[in-house]
């Protein structure tokens, strides 16, 4: 079922607003400025290549979301040492590296990035890498994978680029994760690939167990705060509905409507993000006699969560 069954209509959900001011982009000037200089010094300091194995220290390998990271290590083991680009509680939507910080991501062997396309930041970044460790290999962790489009207001028609929420596609994103250590590493190569076997069961396990939850929980519907769970409820056939943008507190009007939603459909519960404010969410659950609660889809301790998700998703009491 789709949110215009029940009168709303795209034009109902918040915009949110533009985020180019002016001192935005004197900052972007200065921190390309910065960038260009400590690029010209590494340059002179020899230290353009990312590091190699040498068989004593752990390949160096970037991603760009905490719930990636779980996969390289499950794969990898002792054998690489990851560096997670946008740190916890940031927005991944908005998010602006600093010259330092692409600076430390640039010794990396492999970047696993979530896609072209997908969070914008990430098209600058590999460009960025680049210029500095020419050496450094990136892997696309959406190829292969069918992307739906998005609901986020701002970005209606483009891609979701949400696809690590989903079990599925992670068996896809784990077999690049396996490939490219492989190419890497060919020394450790059995280990690789039985890791990565031994994480996809973990996989396939968890994506069951969610099933069975959700399909007994009679739940069809989620109210959600932000569209980021298009791929997870893709798996499970559930609809989400998005009460706005960012957190920001509906109109009379798009109250009115979301309350009727929430009684046709005997919702009491509004899922919000951490990076996101409370507010919207805590009207709306106002109004319905609701509660608000948190689920992380950026969590690094990715089955753990993805569980934790599911059971909130299904009404269960989470909180211990």
């Amino acid at each position: 079922m789709s949110p215009s069954k029940f009168g709303i209509v795209p034009n109902i959900f918040i915009k949110a607003e533009k985020r180019q001011s002016i001192g935005k982009q004197i900052r972007r000037r200065y921190a390309g400025a910065v960038l260009a200089l400590l690029i010209v010094a590494l340059l002179a300091a020899g230290c353009t290549q990312p590091a190699g194995v040498t068989g004593l220290e752990p390949l160096k390998v970037a991603v760009t979301l905490p719930p990636q990271a779980e996969m390289v290590r499950e794969v990898g083991g002792d054998h690489v040492a990851v560096q997670i680009v946008v740190p916890p509680g940031a927005d991944p939507h908005t998010f602006e590296p600093t010259a330092g910080e692409i600076v430390r991501l640039s010794d990396s062997t492999l970047y696993f990035r979530i896609g072209p396309g997908l969070l914008p930041f990430e098209d600058v970044l590999v460009g960025r890498l680049r210029e500095i460790g020419p050496g450094i290999r990136v892997i696309d962790s959406s190829e292969g994978i069918p992307l739906l489009t998005s609901t986020d207001p701002d970005e209606r028609g483009a891609p979701d680029p949400h696809i690590w929420l989903s079990l599925r596609n992670a068996e896809i994103m784990t077999k690049h994760v396996r490939d490219a250590l492989i190419e890497a590493d060919p020394a450790n190569a059995d280990e690789y690939r039985a890791n990565s076997e031994d994480y996809l069961a973990k996989l396939r396990e968890t994506d069951g167990q969610i099933q069975q939850v959700l399909s007994g929980s009679g739940v069809h519907d989620i109210l959600v705060t932000h569209p980021s769970w298009g791929y997870f409820a893709r798996d499970y056939g559930l609809t989400q509905v998005a009460i706005g943008e960012e957190g920001k507190e509906p109109t009379a009007r798009e109250l009115e409507q979301l309350v009727n939603l929430a009684e046709t459909e005997h919702i009491r519960v509004i899922f919000a993000e951490p990076e996101f404010s409370l507010r919207g969410a805590e009207v709306l659950a106002g109004e319905i006699n609701g509660t608000v609660v948190l689920v992380d889809p950026l969590a690094e301790g990715y089955l753990e969560n993805m569980r934790k998700v599911a059971a909130a998703f299904a009404g269960e009491d989470t909180s211990s």
